[in-house]
């Protein structure tokens, strides 16, 4: 069964493909992780976002990071989204 995480894990800009060998934009660094708590079995995933937010629960990452920043290494920041409902993983 698929399921989706909306508004996660996005870059609007080229993703170079050639792992070490790349000479273009690698700053998502390829990171992710899924992990699924022992006590109610809903799923968190962790992962590199490179994308401009500011919220009380996600203000901007770094110093340099504003709007017209997102897409680039000045907003790269590591984001979790967990699993509220559904079916849990086991």
């Amino acid at each position: 069964m698929d399921r989706s995480v909306d508004g996660w894990g996005k870059t609007f800009t080229g993703v170079c493909e050639g792992g070490v060998s790349c000479t273009g934009n690698r700053d998502l660094f390829d990171d992710f992780g899924v992990a699924a708590s022992p006590a109610t079995g809903m799923a968190s995933i962790i992962y590199s976002d490179d994308q401009y937010t500011n919220t009380q629960s996600s203000p901007p990452a770094t110093y340099g990071c504003d709007p017209s920043a997102s897409n680039t290494a000045y907003c790269d920041h590591t984001s979790i989204a967990t699993q509220t409902g559904g079916s849990r993983i086991y």
